[in-house]
């Protein structure tokens, strides 16, 4: 609903195009107006906007630092992003000047994005969001980073996490992200959400896309709570080289986007074949044969927007995550949910699917959870002690996976890092790897989250190598086996093309990690992970979730997740694009705004395309004194230069996000009061633009 300023900028903005319009019937030339607003911006409409001219990566880039600064680190401090790049400006001048080169252009040049803090990233920390890894520093670019900064890709900075993602919403070295839908609930689920950091700054438009990951359900959770898309590949798809791992069997590399256009640029550029397998345990393995992600994925992944895919599909839902199972252990889905269910299952047969409520047997005989449940162990397909332990004195996930395979993978990965200050685990405090903060229920209830001191020990006598793990060969095998029986051969015989289900049963509220009752409620099945549990990623079991709408009593939002059979990713992506597309159901957070400069309204006459442009050359913007005045200092000056040959067009001061200066001026002097600092801190941006339409900018913390 648009307030009254709202409807007079419309209108103004529809009279400007009608104006424009009519000109060109007088002078017989077609005149288009374009607008770009930042805000839910997808990135089909950025690269329109900067293939006009309208738009540079130096301004794009900026307009999210504002957001950050002003949303992030101030005001309701989302604190999704506590990594920042400072290479972000240099990236983003550096894709305008790829473009202005002119030839091919990549899907994501210029387009500025962020990672988990699990991605290595050359220079930054790669802590993971544990206080032990706080100082580690990457040596180089995890593979999709290396991808996208290739393809011209802009780094804003790394997204919180709790440490190793060993949990969901735990408070890790950086704390945790909060929702930019409602402060009163978590942005991801408590016991498995970890990309939250991911998921709120994509949602809140602090980036135009955010890379997560998962083990659990760690990308799934904080997408549905964001009202994001979100795609977990079948096994080998995506490259997880160059990400700390946790659970390397169950690990995948997790793109998490506004849209499903947007995701399947985003796919056109990082699922390739990676010539090195060494950190990617299911493409280093070698009982399992996997195809190369060439072999499975389309020549464009654009090709998958298909509006009719569900038409003439046989779709399963599972009554045990929509209400109606009776048996076994039942989920208590929250009345908002189900009624969100009922609209998206109206929905998509109005689409032309048919959808049926079935039985899970497979999520019953992973979870054992009913008379009828049969074992994976008693019919031999995986060794008795692989995925779980449970005699007397040890914990739930004391199995060969945790005990073996985990520290295996831990320790390569940082012998693998080279960093001479924690070149191994024996630089490691294993106490800090995951603290339970004081005053938690965590802290009360269960002391250390993991056993990391046996982990450690575990890897300083010798690993032994994953091939050696007794059980090894037999369980992968069997993994893939339960797969195929259980659930491939499943859908065959109910006649089912894939299935549908709601992402979870309900959210967790934000003080579950001080409040017992609290805490009891957001760890519950259907609360505390996302629905199937740690099922689909143990399996290889491929998904895509995207929003069914908000909930009507919370205002939060919630995703339908659609599964299939291994590699059929492309025809998932087809389906969950037809459902949004006949939806529409994302709908923006209402916590965050837009600032200012983030509308650009243009037309050919008033642009320069960068290609065509006689002069190519940036301003050059430099900040020449930073001092204090007044009687206690209470009033910042600051002072600079910007030079251009074409002349300036406009140059913009912005402190921690607020604009508090515009001139042409090429010599620029700015003061604001010292309480724009934020936590003691100043952070300080200068935009300029020539005449022609080429920008260029400086940032720099001042105090």
């Amino acid at each position: 609903m648009m307030n009254g300023n709202g409807n007079r900028r419309a209108r103004l903005a529809k009279g400007f195009r009608a104006g424009l319009f009519l000109a060109s019937l007088l002078v017989g030339t077609p005149v288009y107006a374009g607008t770009f607003t930042l805000t839910e911006a997808t990135i089909a409409q950025m690269q329109e906007a900067m293939a006009s001219g309208a738009l540079t990566s130096t301004e794009l880039t900026t307009l999210y630092l504002n957001r950050i600064y002003v949303f992030d680190k101030a005001g309701i401090r989302l604190n999704a992003v506590p990594v920042m790049n400072p290479q972000a400006l240099a990236e983003a001048m550096a894709a305008d000047r790829v473009r202005a080169a002119g030839g091919p252009v990549s899907p994501l040049l210029g387009i500025p994005f962020t990672v988990k803090d699990s991605y290595k990233v050359a220079g930054l920390t790669v802590a993971a969001g544990s206080p032990a890894f706080a100082s580690l520093i990457a040596n180089e670019d995890a593979f999709t980073v290396g991808r996208i900064r290739a393809a011209g890709g802009v780094l804003l900075g790394k997204t919180n996490m709790p440490p190793l993602a060993a949990g969901g919403m735990q408070r890790g070295v950086y704390g945790r992200a909060e929702s930019p839908y409602n402060e009163h609930y978590l942005t991801a689920a408590y016991n498995s959400g970890s990309s939250n950091g991911s998921a709120s700054s994509t949602s809140a438009s602090l980036a135009a896309f955010g890379m997560g990951e998962e083990t659990v359900s760690s990308g799934r959770s904080p997408s549905s709570n964001n009202a994001l898309v979100a795609y977990t590949p079948s096994r080998g798809v995506l490259s997880i080289r160059g990400n700390w791992p946790l659970y390397p069997i169950k690990d995948v590399v997790v793109p998490m986007t506004r849209s499903t256009d947007d995701l399947l640029k985003v796919l056109n550029v990082i699922v390739a074949d990676d010539p090195v397998a060494r950190g990617d345990f299911w493409r280093e393995q070698t009982v399992v044969a996997l195809p190369r992600a060439s072999q499975v994925r389309p020549a464009d992944y654009e090709s998958l927007k298909d509006a009719g895919a569900l038409r003439g599909k046989r779709i399963g839902v599972p009554t045990m995550y929509i209400g109606k199972d009776r048996t076994g252990r039942q989920i208590a889905v929250r009345p908002s949910i189900l009624a969100l269910w009922e609209k998206a299952a109206s929905d998509l047969r109005a689409l032309g699917a048919e959808v049926v409520e079935v039985d899970f047997p497979l999520m019953h005989n992973y979870d054992m959870d009913r008379p009828s449940s049969e074992s994976f162990v008693s019919r031999g397909l995986i060794p008795a002690d692989w995925f779980r332990m449970k005699a007397p004195g040890q914990a739930a996930d004391d199995n060969y996976e945790f005990r073996y395979l985990n520290p295996w993978s831990w320790g390569n990965f940082l012998t693998d890092d080279k960093d001479p200050n924690i070149p191994d685990w024996r630089a490691v405090n294993p106490d800090l790897v995951f603290p339970n903060p004081p005053g938690s229920v965590d802290a009360a209830r269960r002391g250390p989250f993991r056993d990391y001191r046996q982990a450690r020990d575990t890897i300083l006598a010798g690993v032994k190598p994953y091939d050696q793990i007794p059980g090894f060969a037999q369980a992968l095998r069997g993994a893939e086996r339960i797969r195929k029986v259980d659930f491939e051969d499943w859908l065959d015989r109910n006649r089912l093309d894939f299935i549908v289900f709601p992402a979870n049963a309900d959210i967790g509220a934000a003080n579950a990690d001080v409040d017992p009752q609290a805490y009891d409620h957001a760890t519950e099945n259907g609360v505390g992970r996302s629905n199937t549990n740690a099922m689909l990623r143990h399996l290889g079991i491929p998904s895509v979730s995207v929003s069914m709408g908000l909930m009507g009593d919370t205002g939060m939002p919630v995703n339908l997740t659609f599964a299939g059979k291994a590699y059929d990713d492309s025809r998932l992506l087809s389906y969950a694009y037809a459902y949004e597309q006949g939806t529409k159901n994302r709908r923006a957070p209402g916590r965050v705004h837009p600032l200012a400069d983030e509308t650009v309204i243009w037309d050919p006459a008033s642009v320069v395309r960068p290609g065509l442009r006689q002069d190519r050359e940036a301003p050059l913007v430099d900040i020449v004194s930073v001092g204090h005045t007044g009687r206690h200092g209470e009033t910042i000056e600051v002072s600079g230069t910007a030079r251009d040959a074409s002349g300036l067009r406009f140059v913009r001061v912005y402190v921690n996000g607020r604009k508090v200066s515009e001139t042409k001026e090429g010599v620029w002097h700015v003061s604001f009061p010292v309480t724009y600092a934020v936590d003691g801190g100043l952070f300080l941006e200068v935009l300029a633009k020539d005449t022609t339409g080429n920008a260029g900018a400086v940032w720099r913390d001042i105090f």
